[in-house]
């Protein structure tokens, strides 16, 4: 029994970290570095030169990121403005964005001290969007 209590302690220990450790890696200024839009269906669409930046802080993020498809039906453009928190829950590999009243909720691929990779699906507009970062600072 005591083994078994140790276990689960040292399990808890490592979960802790991780999330900190996560948190602490996702501080700083993120540059946009790549947008994939994937539309209803099914087709992706790339910006290999989109602008903006996130700035994100213990419990802040800030930023507009722009971007500009060339779609079969013609050019589209997509903007993400950020002005609130975030709340990372790994165990769903999320990276949510709160802004009263709305959340935003991200898929995470990538999340490393210099790379970020996030999704999410737009049910309004009934498609994809793929953002990857790089850290600048």
């Amino acid at each position: 029994m005591r083994i078994f209590s140790l276990f689960v302690c040292v399990i808890v220990f490592v979960s802790c970290n991780k999330e900190r450790r996560f948190n602490r890696n996702l501080q700083g200024t993120w540059e946009v570095d790549m947008v994939k839009l994937q539309d209803a269906d099914g087709f992706s669409f790339f910006d290999y030169n989109p602008a903006g930046a996130l700035k994100i802080t213990d419990e802040s993020v800030q930023g507009e990121l722009t971007a500009a498809f060339q779609t079969f039906q013609g050019s589209v453009a997509d903007t993400l403005a950020l002005q609130g928190t975030y709340l990372l829950k790994l165990n769903e590999s999320e990276l949510n964005w709160v802004q009263a009243p709305d959340t935003i909720k991200n898929r995470i691929f990538v999340i490393t001290n210099k790379n970020l990779e996030i999704e999410y699906y737009d049910v309004q507009a009934q498609q994809r969007l793929r953002y990857v970062f790089k850290k600048i600072n």
